[in-house]
């Protein structure tokens, strides 16, 4: 059987959780959660689109709560997202990038995340 990582759509935003949840408590051996630790850090994954990142990068407080990215305990502050810089010999990210987004929650209510574009021109 070939499975797939559990993602989760929150809202029209894709959302994969490397923890364990009560909707996926087991993953398959490939992408193991019971490597990891059950409970901290709570790590998501976003693949989000061009649109959806602005918004995120916007107000990543505002976007976790209004996408239930983490549904067992409310964050209540949240870093700035780390971007790839601008600057000359940086590819730039194009306007109709996707993004990858990782968050890592911690236990004291607190995220900080990090951006990469899907596609870049330069």
């Amino acid at each position: 059987m070939d499975r797939k990582p559990p993602w989760e759509q929150e809202s029209g935003v894709q959302v994969l959780r490397l923890y364990k949840t009560t909707e996926h408590p087991d993953w398959p051996k490939a992408v193991n959660k019971t490597d990891l630790h059950p409970d901290w850090p709570r790590i998501v994954l976003l693949d989000l689109a061009a649109e959806q990142f602005k918004e995120f990068d916007q107000n990543p407080l505002e976007f976790s709560k209004k996408y239930n990215l983490y549904p067992e305990q409310p964050v209540l502050w949240a870093t700035p997202c780390a971007k790839p810089p601008l600057g000359k010999g940086i590819p730039k990210a194009l306007d109709s990038s996707r993004w990858t987004v990782v968050l890592n929650h911690g236990a004291d209510s607190i995220f900080t995340s990090a951006a990469c574009p899907q596609s870049t021109t330069t």
